[in-house]
């Protein structure tokens, strides 16, 4: 009787435990890294736009983050909650960026495997399940 109670309890908590464990980009820090040339055409920022949500921060403005450095710095100031659910950033076409573009998304990827910040990247038309995990 013990044994069967306790089977059931496990099969009852243990996908909670596992998925508990899992990030989410709801829970996290989602951002959009729009091509330079796009970001010139419509008059705005071109590098990591941070998406709004009620989880981050209150900022008096969007952040657009320029460089690894400060995408740290960014995600140390958020909650606990927030820095392990990650960074989640949603890019376009790769040939759409240009070298020094590419070069903060590898010094975004290295920094975060070095701080082991989950970060998380896709192409847009990949969403929802194009996503890559690159801090491990």
């Amino acid at each position: 009787m013990r044994r069967t109670l306790f089977a059931s309890l496990l099969f009852l908590v243990l996908p909670v435990v596992v998925l508990a464990g899992e990030p989410q980009r709801s829970q996290g820090i989602s951002i959009h890294m729009l091509p330079k040339r796009v970001a010139k055409i419509s008059g705005r920022q071109w590098r990591l736009s941070v998406d709004y949500s009620v989880k981050l921060k209150t900022e008096t403005v969007q952040p657009v983050i320029q460089t690894a450095q400060e995408l740290l710095a960014y995600i140390r100031k958020q909650g606990a909650t927030v820095q392990e659910n990650g960074v989640w950033i949603v890019i376009t076409n790769p040939d759409a960026y240009s070298d020094e573009e590419v070069r903060l998304l590898e010094e975004v990827e290295s920094l975060c495997r070095e701080q082991r910040v989950p970060l998380f990247v896709s192409r847009a038309s990949e969403l929802p399940n194009g996503w890559k995990r690159y801090d491990q």
